[in-house]
């Protein structure tokens, strides 16, 4: 039986591989009994998160167990994004900076990061500590960008 999170997983790991456009070398990164992350390259790791909901806002929960899993991925690869995947809508990247800026360490709550967007514009995104200043866009350009060392697209 094929588990929901297995399917959103593979929409954002489709997403990454099409985007990228040419070879890259993945492997899951089973750290917490779960597999929520991956390995692109030997050097950058994306943590994916979902919501099944079909419509906006989409909310996502990072618990002290999920809070403790990036840490030890930033501590072993060069570098980390968190990838979150909003329903049928699309994934979109948010880099471990960003996610620092809306949900600061010194809060004593669960972090989550919630994400809006009106039809046909870039997402919106907030966190327990305040909102990100900037819309992201649709995709995981960020990401391959870093993977393969170009300007950032943002």
């Amino acid at each position: 039986m094929t588990h929901d999170f297995e399917l959103y997983h593979g929409a954002a790991l489709r997403d990454l591989i099409i985007t990228a456009g040419r070879p890259l070398e993945i492997k899951s990164c089973d750290d917490a009994g779960r597999i929520n992350s991956y390995v692109i390259n030997n050097k950058t790791s994306i943590y994916i998160k979902h919501s099944a909901k079909r419509l906006p806002p989409w909310q996502f929960t990072f618990n002290a167990e999920n809070v403790e899993e990036i840490s030890r991925l930033r501590a072993n690869f060069d570098s980390l994004w968190l990838v979150l995947v909003c329903g049928c809508d699309g994934s979109l990247a948010l880099s471990t900076k960003d996610f620092d800026l809306i949900n600061p360490t010194d809060f004593e709550t669960t972090s989550f990061v919630r994400v809006d967007r009106d039809r046909g514009t870039m997402y919106r995104l907030t966190g327990t500590g305040g909102k990100l200043p900037r819309k992201r866009p649709r995709g995981m350009s960020m990401v391959v960008s870093e993977i393969f060392n170009k300007p950032e697209v943002d």
